[in-house]
């Protein structure tokens, strides 16, 4: 045991003091990255678990607004609908008995539209205050495809108010003014009403199908979870 006593401890015990401290930094290095990746990979966890709740919003919007736009586009008034149109149109001093029936005909679908777009104004305000989020998670594309619904909301609007101005022309009138006239009137209509365009087709319709078409295919990928866009990790 004569060369343990020729040993500097001093200094040995120096050189694991500085060996202890370098692995102390090593350890507190790697926790460090460790933590690191396991706030991002969390962060991105919760970013992708975002997007899919956003994804899943959005969709749900669109089936309703579809079936908003369609129930504002249907052509038939029930009786008790009519009746509080007329009511309401005579409070306006819109129409009185004086009105003639032709032109109480064309005020009352238009101001049906309308009040059957003002019953779903929650739903117009969400699709609103949806799209500026839309396009910060997913792009132009999604915005685009949500704003369609608002563009065919418009369109129907004009038509609804286009068609309170349809005159109910006399017999006596030129011919060329009254098949004018008419030619008018069946062009709002088939804005107004669904499924009344030539030979089937339906421009709304078909546009707001187009929009739920596209927003299906960009959307639905990222909610599936089987897909490698659903899982996003």
């Amino acid at each position: 045991m004569e060369w343990l006593r020729g040993i500097d401890w001093t200094a040995v015990g120096a050189m694991l003091s500085g060996i202890g401290t370098i692995l102390g930094a090593c350890a507190v290095i790697y926790a460090a990255r460790k933590g690191s990746d396991t706030f991002q990979q969390w962060r991105r966890q919760k970013h992708e678990e975002r997007r899919i709740h956003l994804a899943e919003q959005i969709l749900a919007l669109a089936y309703k607004l579809k079936q908003v736009i369609r129930s504002i586009r249907s052509p038939m008034m029930m009786a008790g609908e009519i009746v509080a149109v007329e009511a309401n149109l005579r409070e306006k001093g819109v129409i009185d008995d004086s009105t003639p029936e032709g032109a109480k005909g064309f005020l009352i679908t238009a101001q049906g539209t309308l009040s059957r777009s003002e019953q779903f104004r929650d739903d117009w305000n969400k699709l609103v205050d949806t799209m500026p989020t839309a396009k910060a998670i997913f792009g132009d594309e999604v915005e685009q495809q949500l704003n369609e619904f608002w563009n065919q909301r418009h369109e129907i609007i004009a038509a609804a108010q286009n068609y309170a101005r349809i005159r109910d022309l006399p017999t006596e009138v030129r011919e060329d003014l009254i098949k004018k006239e008419i030619a008018r009137k069946e062009k709002l209509e088939k804005v107004l009403w669904f499924g009344f365009g030539e030979n089937g087709a339906d421009a709304v319709a078909e546009a707001v199908d187009d929009a739920v078409v596209t927003l299906e295919n960009l959307l639905l990928p990222i909610i599936r979870s089987d897909t490698p866009r659903g899982t996003g990790i």
